[in-house]
């Protein structure tokens, strides 16, 4: 196994802190639904650390798009040709586009529920 990167040691430390406070929190106030609501946060962070490479090649993509249409216009390839690169490049994008919202909402739903209780609390 090789050296542990900055940022992954970083989300574990934002991790660990999150376990930390909802056990702090559960003895306090001796409930240990504050736990397990740690561990939603616990979720979202490893969504946010293993997206990071599904955003970067969404990056990528678009930077080969650009260079395919740059590329296009001065190429001596047909306009056939050219519309079917750049329909690949775009479905590709349209691919990892998707991938990368559905994280997002990987990361919005287990928020909502391992806290969403807590909005019936705050305005019930």
């Amino acid at each position: 196994m090789g050296p542990t990167s900055a940022k992954a040691r970083a989300a574990d430390g934002v991790a660990l802190a999150a376990l930390a406070g909802g056990i702090a929190f559960s003895v306090a106030m001796d409930d240990w639904g504050w736990f397990a609501r740690s561990g939603s946060a616990v979720v979202a962070i490893g969504i946010l650390l293993t997206s990071s490479q599904i955003r970067e090649h969404m990056k990528r993509l678009r930077s080969l798009r650009g260079q395919l249409m740059a590329q296009s216009q001065r190429d001596w390839a047909s306009d056939e040709d050219k519309r079917t690169l750049l329909r690949a490049a775009s479905v590709q994008e349209s691919i990892w586009e998707g991938e990368g919202h559905g994280l997002y909402m990987l990361i919005a739903g287990t928020l909502i529920w391992g806290f969403g209780d807590l909005l019936g609390l705050a305005f019930g």
